[in-house]
């Protein structure tokens, strides 16, 4: 009873000093334990008694019960000792990237599910009278174990806002069979999204644990691995284009590196961009503990086609992270093969840019204005002139009149237009034959297509004065009123000079 007393006491303590729950129930199996002792020690003095005929039937049949409750109180302790929660703790999760862009996640997990050292089970096990402790104390082994990658939960890189709890790893779930107490087992996930951490899940004994675990970059024959989602892209010409880049590195020290492009013909200038700031970069430093950046890189393209810009034909370069060390065996005086790059451990990624020809369509005239009389018509000549830098297709004018207004314009349609190539085109105005005196527009419209693309145009306006015809005899008149008027002075002049 006084060892009784000494377990009782001990475990009222572990209530106040907040033990872990492992060390309650393992006090309580010594407990129970010693209740099994001390009701065993009590049936043998009452069947001693009993043969004794000095305590009744009755008597005994109360020891006996007390032996069984016992013993089943020592079983129950004994069950929730072994049902204690398996550890299944995470040793590794590096993501690496496969030449085609493919990400993948190796996962190592080990069973560090608490055991008991050769003294607590000896223990547990040097008590006479009770029945020996399971052997599977001190295995502590899993079955039937799945593991499966998930979400943390957020903003993706491309802003898109992922629940916490998606699966994101292939395969979804991996079965291990069994997993004995500190046996480690390595698994690999493909990643179906691009993320730098994941939720590890484990499902067991109608049990699931869950830790969210920031992954550990892989060491690649670079020092930076550049990867984006757009590798190819097309770009007008006069324009630009941007190229969302994704840094990663796998140590974790303050490292500074330099960006430079390669390969591209020096017609084409580029950025490296700050996508928050939208600061010019050359250079790109990785604080502590930051193994990621985000970058884009910016191509401006010249105004027209040659020999190194080629239309439609794609332009092959590399967007490359390098040290300083490494710098100084690059320059833009020559291209770059993909072996040089590789043999130089510097971070490169293979980008393509099309250049693309731009349609422009130009409208210009003589003049854009007339002055008529009522009764007459306007004809003019319109030069259509293609001032971009990719053939026109299916050059068209229409025209806005006002209400009663005819106008004719010969050809209809122009069906190709080369570059820097004019054409002309026949504008026949018909006002009607009762129009007022005044001004007039006519909207000159254009459209055509370049590249199955249509090209924007502007609109012209030509303007039309309709004036009165004049009056012939009251002309006349008044001349011929001047010419006596005239003829009177001269004559006059004449006289008073004889005088």
């Amino acid at each position: 009873m006084l060892l009784l007393a000494i377990i009782g006491s001990v475990v009222g303590q572990s209530d106040q000093s907040s033990i872990s729950d492992e060390q309650r129930r393992f006090l309580e199996v010594r407990r129970r334990q010693i209740e099994l002792k001390s009701s065993r020690a009590e049936l043998e003095r009452v069947r001693g008694l009993f043969d004794q005929r000095l305590v009744a039937k009755k008597d005994l049949d109360i020891a006996q019960t007390a032996v069984d409750t016992a013993q089943l109180n020592y079983q129950q302790a004994v069950l929730a000792l072994l049902s204690l929660q398996p550890r299944i703790s995470v040793k590794e999760a590096v993501k690496s990237q496969t030449r085609d862009g493919r990400k993948f996640v190796r996962l190592t997990i080990v069973n560090l599910t608490p055991t008991f050292d050769d003294s607590q089970f000896q223990l547990l096990n040097n008590f006479e009278g009770a029945d020996p402790i399971p052997a599977e104390l001190r295995k502590r082994d899993i079955q039937d174990i799945f593991i499966s990658l998930k979400a943390v939960g957020g903003s993706t890189a491309t802003g898109e806002v992922e629940s916490r709890g998606t699966t994101i790893g292939l395969p979804y779930e991996v079965h291990v069979a069994e997993l004995k107490y500190g046996q480690e087992k390595t698994m690999q996930f493909q990643l179906l999204r691009d993320v730098p951490s994941v939720m590890v899940a484990a499902a067991y004994k109608g049990q699931r644990q869950e830790l969210d675990i920031q992954l550990e970059q892989a060491e690649t024959e670079s020092v930076v691995s550049v990867s984006s989602t757009q590798i190819s892209q097309e770009a007008d010409l006069g324009g630009q284009v941007t190229y969302d880049l994704k840094l990663e590195r796998s140590t974790v020290d303050v490292r500074g590196f330099q960006l430079r492009v390669l390969n591209l013909p020096r017609q084409i200038s580029y950025s490296f961009i700050d996508r928050a700031t939208q600061a010019r970069l050359s250079q790109i430093n990785f604080p502590a503990g930051v193994t990621q950046q985000q970058l884009g890189l910016r191509l401006f393209f010249p105004e027209h086609a040659d020999e190194a810009v080629p239309i439609d034909q794609p332009l092959e370069f590399w967007a490359a992270v390098m040290n300083d060390q490494q710098a100084t065996g690059f320059g833009q005086d020559r291209a770059y093969s993909p072996s040089e790059l590789q043999a130089s451990r510097v971070g490169y990624l293979h980008l393509t840019a099309i250049p693309r020809g731009v349609g422009r369509i130009e409208v210009s005239a003589t003049s854009l204005s007339s002055e008529i009389q009522t009764g007459e018509r306007v004809e003019t000549t319109i030069t259509v002139r293609n001032t971009g830098t990719r053939t026109l297709d299916n050059v068209k004018l229409t025209t806005e009149s006002p209400l009663g207004w005819k106008v004719e314009v010969t050809p209809d349609m122009i069906p190709s237009l080369e570059i820097n190539r004019e054409a002309s085109i026949k504008l026949r105005i018909l006002p009607p034959d009762d129009v007022a005196v005044g001004d007039y527009e006519v909207r000159i419209k254009s459209e055509s297509f370049a590249y199955n693309r249509r090209v924007p145009t502007e609109d012209k306006i030509y303007r039309v004065n309709v004036q009165a015809p004049a009056n012939l005899w009251a002309t006349a008149g008044l001349v011929g009123g001047l010419l006596a008027i005239l003829l009177g002075i001269v004559v006059f002049g004449v006289k008073l000079t004889r005088r």
